[in-house]
């Protein structure tokens, strides 16, 4: 599905734009960028603020019809970045990553990604390094809390200043819709459930089952860890289509039954 343009009706991401001001915008029918930029008469601001909104304006207009995704993911407020992800939702890739436990070093035993329809398994020891040339052919990279663990942790790991595509956190999509908490507790609250086996098993059986496999060969183990991954990247987009639509939008995502089947 091919949402409407989103992202060019937020306006917060302006300087001296609160939710009053979209309001007084909205009020005399300036409800996106090209109505202000066609009526710059119209804005209810000093000569002042008027220049450097239509200056932000521009440029915003200018990364927008470039696709520059980055632009928006680091720029536009918090409540409103759900619109990247509706504009693009068809196009999203989801990930996750799972670790042993320390902090820092070769940390990475497992790199998960649903791209293009299909998922990309990156294990350590194996084909970890393919998940950067991966990363090169991602529009929009969606994680689970991925600002403050998944991102900075392949950031550290792989020694890059930054990740070279749009990245989008659906934790905090999730916070502003109010389904609030862990993915697992969010899946429970909006009826998400998991196939019989990964029922129960979280990120710490994750690092016990990855000792298993490296110390011990043990395949079973390595097999359930790469399943509750895979588990934890499809969840992502069943989470994306429920947000979504909790701000009214129409979405076309696969059922359970479709999105557990592709595992």
């Amino acid at each position: 599905m091919v949402f409407a343009a989103m992202i060019n009706t937020t306006f917060l991401h302006l300087t001296g734009i609160g939710r009053k001001n979209v309001e007084r915008l909205h009020s005399i029918g300036l409800k996106d960028w090209n109505s202000v930029l066609d009526n710059p008469d119209l804005l209810p601001f000093s000569a002042k603020m008027k220049t450097k909104i239509l200056s932000e304006l521009s440029i915003s207009t200018e990364n927008y019809e470039n696709k520059n995704l980055k632009y928006f993911t680091e720029k536009l407020h918090p409540t409103e970045k759900w619109t990247i992800l509706a504009e693009y939702f068809e196009e999203a890739s989801y990930f996750d990553i799972e670790t042993n436990g320390e902090p820092y070093g070769d940390n990475i035993t497992l790199i998960v990604c649903f791209h293009k329809g299909r998922l990309y398994k990156f294990l350590n020891g194996d084909n970890l390094e393919a998940f950067l040339d991966l990363l090169d052919d991602v529009k929009l990279l969606v994680s689970f809390n991925g600002t403050s663990f998944d991102v900075p942790v392949v950031q550290n790991y792989f020694h890059i200043p930054k990740i070279p595509c749009a990245h989008v956190d659906l934790r905090w999509l999730a916070y502003h819709v109010g389904f609030k908490g862990g993915l697992k507790e969010i899946e429970k609250s909006i009826g998400i459930k998991r196939p019989a086996d990964l029922v129960g098993i979280n990120g710490m059986d994750a690092i016990l089952l990855w000792l298993e496999w490296k110390n011990y060969h043990n395949q079973k183990a390595l097999d359930l860890l790469i399943h509750y991954c895979c588990a934890d990247v499809l969840s992502l987009q069943l989470l994306a289509g429920k947000i979504l639509e909790k701000h009214k939008m129409s979405v076309n995502y696969p059922s359970l039954e479709e999105i557990w089947s592709k595992m």
